[in-house]
């Protein structure tokens, strides 16, 4: 579905993790903008879905529970779309499925579990999002703006931001009637780059205009004469139009393009509108019941462990974020806290510490502990059926139940702007991590001080050779034991370790013609 080549025309704005997007987009909102709204094409979701290897039950419904959870964990408010029964008969020369999609009703279903709202377009989907689209086909059909997803894992999505700043609407209308769309199968022989070429002279524009001002009963005439331009101006080159002739690509072009069906599907395609857009975010409540109910139906973890286990991952951190969201717009007057969507239970808990090897996520996500109330717990188990439920299951179950603790990332920006006091108590709330004996720690190297080497320098300039003795304690702030794995305080001699004398450095100054160069260097050692 889409353009053969269409990415390539649009300039990639920004190339960002979504998290990083979305709390831009937070930071720099405005009113009703202030939660980032993105619409989704269903079917762009379900035809991938479809494809999966059936190694697990349900496969389709599987991949949408997971992509629909990560979506779910962000700070945006998603409207899905779906086609609806004006969907066009014909697609690249295929009748088009009228019925409803077997996958459609599952999904629905997801959508409803996890609170968030759908559309069915009069028409294509596509032409719904206008606005709000990560498909290319939404240019076409007027976007500003397309979020294309270019990669995805378990912790986050990373996505390109695009924007045809080169193209107007109608430009992009002309590229796809010459180089072949949904719709058309377009010019024989003409890519998109011919395409693109043709677009920037302006000559579509030169149709377009026309057409707002005529009849429709006037549009063969008005064809005709744009026709003959078209076909004049692939045959000349002239400054300011083509760069090349293309005689062979006039020759083949009909003489109905473009044909009038083609093109009001492109210039107005059936939509309901934007009308009925709420201009407030609509933060929908998560239906838990409704979405366990389904997961035990659909999933083989379908059991109240498994179902335990993968709402962590993929709905506990989303009822953060909701809940963290619904404190953002209570802020900014956008809903009433009586007016509250989502449950009154809290729970987020504290703000953890994060491991070295984490603090580059740490940049724009915070860490924090969830801790979830027996309220909800109790409504995702209780209307689950644990016939199928074994004693290791139920015991991890149990124990769960007793800490019903979750820790998640975050959108930090989110967080400061819903609670700014968050980060007030972080250092109360730390709790350091456990010295294991048994725990094997790396050796910290430490480099000499910029001050340290200075002063050196400035005592030994005059000396063509001096010997300066340090002690290795100075130079090694922490050392671990692989034995023991104890840490060691500064100058504390190990247990049953040989003593080893300390190294002696020496400051070489050699003079050149250019001037001096030190070198320092070790005994018997050579050069470090």
């Amino acid at each position: 579905m889409g353009v053969k080549g269409g990415w390539n025309l649009l300039d990639s704005v920004d190339s960002v993790s979504f998290v990083d997007w979305s709390s831009q987009k937070i930071s720099t909102g405005l009113v009703h903008d202030m939660v980032p709204r993105i619409g989704v094409d269903a079917s762009g979701w379900m035809f991938p879905a479809k494809y999966h290897h059936a190694q697990m039950k349900s496969p389709a419904q599987a991949s949408l529970f997971k992509r629909t959870g990560h979506l779910f964990h962000l700070p945006v408010i998603p409207i899905f779309v779906f086609d609806g029964p004006g969907h066009p008969a014909n697609k690249r020369k295929k009748a088009v499925k009228k019925t409803p999609d077997w996958l459609a009703a599952d999904f629905k279903k997801l959508l409803v579990g996890f609170g968030f709202p759908y559309w069915e377009a009069p028409g294509e989907a596509e032409a719904k999002l206008e606005m709000l689209s990560e498909d290319f086909d939404a240019m076409v059909f007027g976007a500003q703006r397309v979020i294309q997803i270019k990669g995805e894992s378990d912790s986050e999505y990373l996505i390109e931001v695009h924007e045809a700043s080169q193209f107007s609407h109608n430009d992009l209308v002309l590229i796809v009637l010459l180089a072949g769309g949904d719709y058309d199968e377009g010019i024989q022989g003409c890519g998109i780059q011919t395409a693109a070429e043709i677009a920037r002279t302006g000559i579509g524009k030169q149709l377009f205009d026309v057409l707002e001002v005529s009849e429709v009963d006037d549009y063969p005439a008005i064809a005709s004469v744009w026709h003959q331009d078209l076909c004049t101006m692939l045959e000349a080159k002239g400054a300011g139009r083509l760069s090349s002739r293309h005689r062979s690509l006039a020759s083949r072009i009909p003489s109905d393009f473009p044909k009038a069906s083609v093109l009001v599907q492109y210039l107005h395609p059936v939509t309901s509108g934007l009308g009925n857009l709420p201009a407030a975010p609509s933060l929908g409540q998560p239906d838990l019941p409704r979405l366990a109910k389904l997961c035990e139906e659909l999933f083989i973890w379908g059991h109240p462990m498994g179902i335990i286990k993968n709402f962590s991952h993929h709905i506990f951190p989303g009822l953060a974020t909701r809940e963290l969201l619904q404190d953002l717009c209570e802020r900014c007057g956008l809903i009433q806290p009586n007016n509250s969507h989502l449950s009154a239970h809290a729970v987020i808990s504290r703000i953890c510490t994060v491991h070295e090897n984490q603090r580059e996520r740490s940049k724009s996500e915070i860490f924090v502990s969830l801790v979830i109330p027996h309220a909800i717990l109790t409504e995702i188990t209780s209307v689950l059926n644990v016939t199928y439920e074994n004693d290791i299951n139920r015991k991890a179950l149990n124990q769960f139940m007793e800490k019903r603790e979750v820790r998640v990332w975050l959108s930090h920006i989110l967080a400061l702007y819903a609670r700014p006091n968050i980060l007030d108590n972080m250092d109360q709330t730390h709790k350091p991590a456990k010295q294991r004996k048994s725990m094997k720690q790396p050796l910290k190297q430490i480099e000499l001080s910029q001050n340290s080497i200075a002063s050196s320098l400035t005592n030994t300039v005059s000396s063509h050779q001096v010997q300066v003795e340090h002690a290795r304690a100075l130079l090694v702030l922490e050392i671990s034991s692989d034995e023991s794995g104890d840490e060691m305080a500064e100058g504390t001699p190990r247990k049953h370790q040989k003593h080893v004398a300390s190294p002696k450095y020496r400051l070489e100054v050699h003079h050149t013609a250019s001037g001096e160069i030190f070198e320092l260097c070790m005994d018997n050692e050579g050069e470090i």
